[in-house]
Formats: structure tokens, sequence, C-alpha cells
């Protein structure tokens, strides 16, 4: 591999790894408000707002993944 497309896969991923992680957090206070909104109170003894907040990270980080990788080859083109 290249060692220009390692550089661009490489800051991708780790703009994965951190958003993957960041993200986690926001989307279940999201979703534990939304959950509190619907049944008038926080229900404690639930896992649904922590295990549905997984999948909304890993959304938001592959989407941060795409526009890093999509970034990163408009700005370096690859030279013929």
């Amino acid at each position: 591999m290249p060692r220009r497309s390692l550089l661009i896969y490489g800051t991708a991923f780790a703009v994965f790894v951190l958003i993957l992680v960041v993200s986690y957090l926001p989307f279940y206070w999201l979703l534990v408000q939304i959950q509190a909104w619907r049944l008038g109170h926080p229900n404690p003894f639930t896992i649904g707002p922590a295990v549905d907040a997984i999948p909304c990270s890993f959304a938001a980080a592959l989407i941060a993944f795409w526009f890093t990788v999509r970034g990163a080859k408009k700005r370096w083109p690859r030279e013929s």
C-alpha cells in the first residue's frame, strides 16, 4: 500500500475510533431523554438506551470515516 494511502486510511481510522468513543455518550443521553419523555420518567432498569446508542455512534463514526477519506482524496489526488 502506498504511503499516501496508508496515511489517509490511518487518519480516517483514528477519526472513526475517536467519533465512535466520543459520540456514544451524547446518543445515550439523547435516548434516555426520549425514553423519559415517552414514559414520563427515566427507567433505570432497562438497557434499551445503552444498546440503541451503540449503532447510532457506529453510524456517526462511519460517516466521519467516509468524509475523512473523501476529503483527503480530494486534497491529495493520486498522481498518474
